[in-house]
């Protein structure tokens, strides 16, 4: 017993005198002199959600406003992760990984006749809908400017894209019958982006950052832009955890020409995301 007890008082002591040691190893946000840096977060969003599937023939569908039109959630929690690893000289190389993904249903009865991939869901009837989007970044950069308190820099990237919408519900026959129908498309592309970020510490335990990543394109099945912006504060807690609020801003608009999926869209998420954040 008296063993255990000297054994935790040295520990209490090692560990209370060698504290301050440890806060004291760096003097400004370690994000900024890490070679990595990680981070999980959630993000309370802002949806829209916008569409249309043509038929495979001249005719063009419909736009369909699916917050409106069917009931999808215009608010929405998703998550995301990212990881980056900063190398070479001065640490001005990084190279970065990110995955975010949401999905958003709901139900409402039309009132309106809605065209979609080819069938008409009638006015009066109910129907469900829904989106899902993922997203997969793999991101290449270089610091321009790297000193202590700032970081500023340029790269290039890719985005997996990966999106499905669908409608179900009664759809119009001939002779006025009517039919169960469980209507999806979606598409995937890897999309090249560039983008450019900067970070500020003004304080030892504060971070400012802000990024923004930007494609237009005709790639593949896929023509059209893309933004992806964020900006925000983070505060280290400790030496390698700290916590990240910051506000995030996507937006997709562009057309889609593939077997499963003929036709546009327009997505936007944007709102606040609440993160912890890792750096060693």
């Amino acid at each position: 017993m008296i063993k255990t007890l000297a054994f935790g008082m040295t520990s209490l002591v090692l560990l209370v005198t060698s504290a301050p040691a440890l806060a004291q190893d760096y003097e400004y946000h370690p994000a900024l002199s890490d070679n990595f840096t990680a981070s999980i977060g959630w993000m309370r969003s802002n949806n829209s959600f916008k569409a249309e599937a043509e038929t495979l023939g001249d005719d063009e569908g419909t736009y369909i406003d699916f917050q409106d039109s069917l009931g999808v959630d215009g608010h929405s929690t998703l998550w995301n992760a990212q990881l980056r690893y900063k190398f070479g000289r001065e640490r001005k190389w990084s190279v970065a990984g990110q995955f975010f993904s949401n999905k958003a249903d709901g139900e409402a009865i039309l009132t309106k006749d809605v065209e979609w991939d080819g069938d008409i869901f009638r006015e009066g009837s109910l129907v469900g809908g829904g989106v899902k989007m993922q997203i997969t970044r793999l991101f290449f950069g270089r610091s321009l400017i790297k000193n202590k308190q700032h970081d500023f820099g340029i790269g290039a990237g890719v985005h997996n894209l990966d999106v499905e919408a669908y409608i179900e519900g009664n759809i119009a026959k001939n002779e006025g019958d009517f039919e169960y129908s469980y209507d999806d498309v979606g598409f995937s592309q890897i999309l090249p982006n560039i983008g450019a970020w900067y970070n500020f510490s003004p304080a030892r335990r504060w971070l400012i950052h802000a990024r923004v990543d930007w494609i237009s394109a005709d790639v593949g099945d896929y023509d059209g832009t893309m933004w992806n912006t964020t900006v925000g504060v983070n505060f280290q807690a400790w030496r390698h955890v700290g916590f990240d609020l910051y506000w995030q801003y996507f937006n997709i608009n562009g057309g889609a020409e593939k077997d499963d999926w003929r036709g546009s869209l327009d997505m936007t998420y944007s709102g606040p995301v609440v993160a912890m954040t890792f750096a060693w």
